[in-house]
């Protein structure tokens, strides 16, 4: 059963090529954002409580945690995908492990104070 090589090799689609190039970037640009969670979260340990008190920094810290969890997941889900195929996943496995030691951090932090 012989195949007709003119459909075994199709050239990719506009999408298809467009979804590699974002996969092959996604660890750096996931690294962007993970170091600036790290400004942020800095800049938010520099904030001082209110007279009204602590509630303005309770809520940055709630979109901070927010704005993290949405980054994780992108970090999950690019990695699988990265791996899926077979492109490196090392600047992407290195802001999964940032963001990780981040979370841990804060809830270390959280418990201890």
């Amino acid at each position: 059963m012989a195949t007709d090589p003119a459909v075994a090799n199709t050239p990719p689609s506009h999408v298809q090529r467009a979804w590699a190039g974002l996969l092959r970037h996604a660890g750096a640009g996931l690294l962007v954002l993970t170091v600036g969670l790290a400004v942020l979260t800095w800049s938010t340990w520099q904030l001082r409580c209110e007279s009204f008190g602590c509630t303005f920094v309770g809520v940055i810290w709630v979109v901070l945690a927010g704005l993290w969890a949405v980054v994780l997941v992108m970090a999950f889900a690019f990695g699988a995908a990265q791996r899926r195929r077979g492109l490196g996943t090392r600047s992407t496995a290195w802001a999964l492990g940032l963001l990780l030691a981040l979370g841990a951090g804060h809830l270390l932090y959280w418990l201890l104070h």
